[in-house]
């Protein structure tokens, strides 16, 4: 039984390292597609004009001036059994602009929240609708050569 495992990991292995970039016409010079989801936190006094009201400021003064996005969405779940997602999906050039528009966003964000006072009370003010529950992916956009 142990050979045939092997024999089965082998050819696997096999055909994994025989599939190349070129075999499969795909180019690895997409752009790159940071996502977060975060569970969003319903307590008893959930505003949701303030929680916008937040999530506008922030993507007004931070999101939208960062010269590093190619393209920034907010979505959240619409139908289902569970609507605490809250995805952020943010569109960058490369695997360098994800550091450098995250270094970007923090800049701006000290800016317009120029004292440690005011960003405090945003982060207290919008942290509260969050569980702290949430996952970070990173996606490289797929393109493919035409023949």
């Amino acid at each position: 039984m142990k050979i045939l495992h092997s024999s089965i990991l082998v050819f696997i292995l096999a055909l994994f390292l025989s599939f190349s970039t070129a075999s499969l016409a795909q180019n690895m010079g997409g752009n790159v597609v940071v996502v977060n989801n975060a569970e969003l936190n319903f307590f008893p006094e959930f505003s949701m004009s303030e929680f916008d009201s937040l999530t506008a400021e922030y993507n007004t003064w931070v999101m939208d001036k960062n010269d590093l996005i190619i393209s920034y969405k907010v979505v959240r779940h619409w139908w289902g059994s569970n609507n605490r997602d809250f995805v952020t999906i943010v569109e960058v050039a490369n695997w360098d602009d994800i550091l450098a528009f995250n270094q970007k966003a923090n800049e701006l964000f000290e800016a317009h929240w120029d004292t440690p006072a005011k960003r405090k009370a945003f982060d207290d003010a919008y942290n509260k609708y969050f569980t702290g529950q949430h996952s970070d992916e990173i996606y490289q956009e797929v393109t493919f050569e035409s023949n």
